[in-house]
Order: C-alpha cells, then structure tokens, then sequence
C-alpha cells in the first residue's frame, strides 16, 4: 500500500478524537454520529505563499447488515479535483462495517487509484477468537499478501477508530500534555499510534467560521511500534461539541504541508453548537 495517500493521511490523523480507550467490547453511551451523517474535507498542498487544493474527502454513514448483523456502513471517498488530476489522479474508496451493538469493525475494505497505481484490501475481524485476517492485492503487478494477526479490544482500522472515538465522553475532561496511545490495523501491521491533548483553541476556517476545538498532535510509529523519533506528526482540531467533528489537521511534509479543512456537513447527531456566531 502506498504510505502517503491522502485519504489514509486523513482518517489516522481523524482518529485522534480518541482522547482515550475504550472498554473491550463496550460501545460509548452516546453516538456523535447517525446514520445519514455526511462530512466534507478539501485537502490542500501548502509551500511558502501557493496553496492549492488538490481533493475532495467525504465520508458518509449509513445503515447496512452483514451475515445477518445490523452495521453502520461508513463509506470514505477520496478524489482529484479536475486541475491537480491533470498531474496526479486519485480515486480512493475506503469502507468500513461497523457492528451497532458495540461499534466494532467486523470488515474494512479499500480500493485505491492513484495514478497508475491499483490496490485492493480486505480486514476481516474475527473478534470471538480475537484475530483480524488481512488481504491486500497490488492490481497491475498482481503482487498479494496477507496475514492472520492477534487483536485486542481497541484495534481498528483507521474509519473504524475515527467514528468509534468521536463518542467517548472522555475526551471533555482532558488536561493540557496528556498522552495515550492507540493501536491502527493495517494489512501486514499494526501500527501505533501516540497522541498528546494541547489545548483548546478556536480555528476560523472558511466554510465553518470560528469554532472553538480542542487540539492534539501525534506521531504515527515508522515500523517499530515503540519509536516515535521519525514517526509521521499530524495536528489536529476536533469540534469542542458533542459531534466531535475534526475541523482541520495538517503534517509538515519535507517541502511544505498538507492539510485538510471541513468544508461541508449534513444530518448531525448534534447541534454544531462550538461554532461561534456573531
């Protein structure tokens, strides 16, 4: 899979409303999220005084059964817009089925376009005998792997993580500098996760206005799950609301930054009270 594909960048760094773990098997008592739910991201290329806006990311949430379960079925969709595809074409699809009674994921998929780039996955979670059973497929070389690796009670794929922790109440009781760590399934990993809650502040994005957020950093882990020293940092501002809605995030790149800013909402669980208004 490719390391850097945009759609992924976002959802790990949108897991970070996490603010804390979760009991095994326990879903939070209060959704922030319904069915019907759709959230809109532009991500944008920053360096020196240019920014230009290269996709389009919406996640959108629905109802579904799986072998029988009532799922939320969260689709994530990542696309080029018409001038930057010129140079650079994605069109990356990730779904996630997550079970309602305890919202864990029971199967993730993805199929990724980007360029002449072609990849396919499949995470299938097993949690009665606490394995998850990967496939990944890279379409023009024909190249497959998989593996069959043990899972705890908060290993999730990263759509899973984003809207399982939104719900934590938790999160409203953070001090400044607290840290924790989450644990992300990949294909032929599981990767970890570090996040440490900075503060709240307000953030005046163009589609939103002002909104008061609470703010955190993270380090993705390169390979080694306890080194963090060259892991990747993200930054990100998640609505100091009961929607828990990510408002904008940005990494440093080796030239410039990439950052993702909320352009567009529908049918929330909640008031998006935490924007102020004049």
């Amino acid at each position: 899979m490719k390391k850097h594909t945009i759609i992924l960048f976002l959802a790990a760094g949108l897991l970070l409303c996490a603010a804390g773990t979760r009991a095994r098997g326990q879903a939070p008592q209060a959704l922030s999220f319904r069915p019907g739910e759709e959230l809109t991201y532009t991500a944008s290329y920053s360096a020196a005084i240019l920014t230009t806006d290269v996709a389009t990311i919406t996640f959108k949430t629905s109802t579904d059964k799986l072998e029988g379960i009532p799922c939320y079925r969260i689709w994530a969709h990542g696309l080029t817009r018409p001038f930057y595809s010129v140079f650079f074409k994605m069109d990356d699809v990730y779904e996630t089925w997550l079970e309602q009674s305890t919202l864990r994921p029971l199967l993730a998929t993805s199929e990724i376009k980007e360029g002449s780039y072609r990849y396919r996955s499949r995470l299938t979670f097993n949690w009665k005998s606490g394995m998850v059973y990967t496939f990944g497929k890279n379409l023009k070389k024909g190249y497959e792997r998989g593996r069959t690796m043990p899972i705890e009670g908060a290993d999730f794929d990263p759509v899973a993580h984003f809207f399982n922790l939104r719900s934590l109440p938790s999160i409203a009781t953070m001090k400044a500098g607290q840290k924790g760590r989450l644990n992300l399934v990949m294909v032929d990993t599981i990767r970890t996760i570090e996040y440490r809650f900075l503060g709240r502040e307000i953030i005046d994005a163009p589609a939103t206005g002002p909104v008061r957020c609470l703010k955190f950093t993270c380090q993705l882990a390169p390979g080694d799950a306890e080194s963090f020293e060259e892991g990747t940092d993200f930054f990100i501002w998640i609505s100091d609301d009961l929607n828990r809605i990510p408002v904008y995030l940005e990494t440093p790149i080796r030239v410039g930054r990439v950052q993702a800013t909320l352009t567009g909402w529908k049918n929330l669980a909640h008031p998006f009270s935490s924007r102020i208004t004049k």
